[in-house]
């Protein structure tokens, strides 16, 4: 299987520090993909995976590196604060063409489209299954620029309330939002405001909720 290593974010590191992530050297990990910090120019710059192959491609413009190991762990959670994230929910792209930058994807990855949502007024959502994520592709009338672009990231947390209720004693009411049901049902989500710092969008959800089966 294809899994996601490690995320390049250009940003402040002590940001991602205050809100409750430990630091090792310019990274936090986020379950098990490394969140490497840059300064500069703000965004989610490139990524990497784990692959079966070695080198250095472009998908649709975003900058990818193929490697043999990830930073940390297949598997592994990590703190953030009290709380314990549980895995990297999903990366999201923008994109003019997402039948451009789904190919893309699944000739340098190897992840086929799995699932089109439409949104209305021309809006899709296009996913991709990576081991350890889901990759996100966005089009739409809001997207003018040419070519894919990662934008953000959305990580899964075992007490989602807890994370919240922990980050506004700490930080005030101004940087994480309450906690809402998500759009996927018995899931709630929760957003980093920018007033955090971290120079990206990004959110937190309580952990996938399994489908009962009857007897």
């Amino acid at each position: 299987m294809t899994r996601l290593a490690a995320l390049v974010v250009g940003g402040d590191l002590s940001a991602w520090q205050t809100l409750g992530f430990p630091v090792v050297g310019d990274a936090v990990c986020v379950a098990d993909v490394a969140v490497h910090i840059t300064s500069g120019s703000t965004g989610v710059l490139g990524w990497s995976f784990v692959s079966g192959r070695v080198g250095h491609v472009s998908i649709d413009g975003i900058p990818t590196d193929l490697v043999v190991e990830a930073p940390c762990a297949p598997g592994a959670t990590s703190r953030l604060g009290a709380t314990t994230v549980v895995g990297l929910d999903h990366v999201v792209v923008n994109t003019d063409d997402p039948s451009r930058t789904c190919a893309a994807i699944e000739r340098e990855l190897g992840l086929p489209v799995r699932r089109v949502r439409e949104l209305g007024n021309g809006a899709t959502q296009t996913f991709h299954k990576a081991d350890n994520t889901v990759i996100e592709v966005v089009s739409g009338p809001h997207i003018t620029h040419t070519g894919a672009q990662l934008w953000g990231m959305v990580a899964s947390v075992d007490d989602i309330e807890g994370f919240v209720s922990d980050a506004s004693a700490r930080l005030g009411d101004t940087v994480v939002s309450r906690a809402k049901p998500a759009v996927q049902p018995g899931r709630m989500i929760a957003t980093v405001r920018a007033d955090a710092g971290l120079g990206i969008p990004f959110a937190l959800m309580s952990p996938h909720v399994r489908a009962s089966r009857g007897d």
